[in-house]
């Protein structure tokens, strides 16, 4: 009974112990932080207006006017009328409600809106289409390196992608690591690939493409064997060879019966 005794208070402070703790554990624990979704567009976000440059572009506000009030274009929130590089280059009509660029510029692009004095706003956001350019074909010496750039036009600046064919047919597939892309003078993303040592497997065709381009633009590359400058060099040689060694056979041979000659003359004249 003493062993009983002592051993009741351990088993209470042992159930006391364990007790609170499974209790504690079957608790739900907080779910982990979700990630944080992709912004959505806005509902609000105002439509996008492409455009090629050096064509025409328009845009027609929507507010309804009772020809009371005057139209207020803006772009990039200044008035047009205040933008300098618009003057003399866009006409309003239908009355103010109606926006055309007849020759559009690669700085066209912006923000622009409408606006009506107490009634509201409309706007668009107008982006260049990209126009892409690549030589149709490019040489490069096996062992040196390769500059390729995608011209583009079109602002703002979209970011190029880049792939690969050996075949005109296709098809076309991301590059390999031996390659490396950087943004092009111009302020193109990734608008230039380079290769630090081009060897004869880079040999074919490189495509680059932009969102929203029409075509996107390529180029055939071939890689010529490191000698090649050296054959031409050494075919004009053999060339130089065998000239002199005939030459120098023809002299030969001129020569020889000119001596003959000269012996006979000789004889005769020792015999009278």
């Amino acid at each position: 009974m003493a062993r009983v005794a002592y051993c009741l208070p351990l088993a209470f402070l042992f159930l006391a112990s364990v007790i609170p703790s499974e209790a504690q554990s079957e608790q739900p624990t907080p779910a982990p932080a979700a990630a944080a979704a992709p912004a959505a567009p806005a509902a609000d976000a105002p439509p996008e207006v492409l455009y090629d440059v050096r064509s025409n572009f328009t845009l027609l506000c929507p507010l309804v006017n009772d020809k009371s009030l005057d139209y207020v274009w803006r772009k990039n929130e200044t008035e047009i009328s205040l933008v300098w590089e618009m003057k003399d280059r866009y006409v309003l009509e239908r009355g103010g409600a109606e926006f055309r660029v007849a020759r559009a510029f690669e700085d066209d692009f912006g923000n622009y809106s409408c606006a009506l004095p107490g009634v509201g706003e409309a706007r668009w956001a107008v982006r260049g289409r990209p126009h892409l350019k690549l030589p149709a074909n490019t040489n490069v010496v096996e062992g040196q390196k390769l500059k390729l750039t995608c011209k583009v036009v079109g602002k703002p600046y979209a970011r190029v992608q880049w792939s690969y064919s050996n075949s005109t047919d296709g098809p076309y597939v991301p590059l390999d690591d031996s390659a490396a892309l950087a943004d092009s003078e111009a302020g193109v993303p990734d608008g230039v690939l380079l290769l630090a040592a081009a060897a004869r497997r880079h040999a074919g065709h490189y495509r680059c493409d932009a969102p929203a381009a029409l075509l996107p633009a390529t180029t055939t590359l071939r890689v010529k064997d490191m000698y090649a400058a050296l054959w031409p060099f050494l075919g004009i040689c053999a060339e130089v060879f065998v000239l002199c060694a005939i030459i120098l056979l023809y002299e030969r041979r001129r020569t020889k019966p000119d001596l003959d000659d000269s012996d006979t003359d000789n004889h005769d004249q020792k015999k009278s």
